[in-house]
């Protein structure tokens, strides 16, 4: 069994602080910052939870490179996470 993770990466020197990822996240994990960049603009930060990796944050942005969502699946069950690590293993002969 897997688990989706999922968490958007904002660069906060790319970001103008528009607040469009803010409007277009529907869970409400995304926030503007009290601090500033270096170009003087307030950025746009992740909370730490509640992404579903819907990319709604991605798409609105209009900052090229500012934003990204990264996804990742874990495995849970260790079960197969042993078949896994055993089968790897057993690449080249061993």
């Amino acid at each position: 069994m897997t688990e989706e993770i999922s968490y958007p990466v904002i660069n906060e020197e790319l970001c103008k602080g528009c607040k469009r990822c803010i409007i277009g996240c529907p869970q409400n994990a995304i926030f503007l910052s009290e601090d500033m960049n270096d170009a003087g603009y307030q950025f746009a930060y992740y909370s730490g939870n509640g992404c579903t990796g819907c990319k709604d944050c991605y798409f609105t942005c209009p900052e090229p490179l500012a934003l990204e969502v990264h996804q990742y699946k874990k495995i849970v069950n260790d079960e197969v996470g042993r078949m896994i690590k055993a089968k790897v293993a057993n690449k080249g002969g061993k």
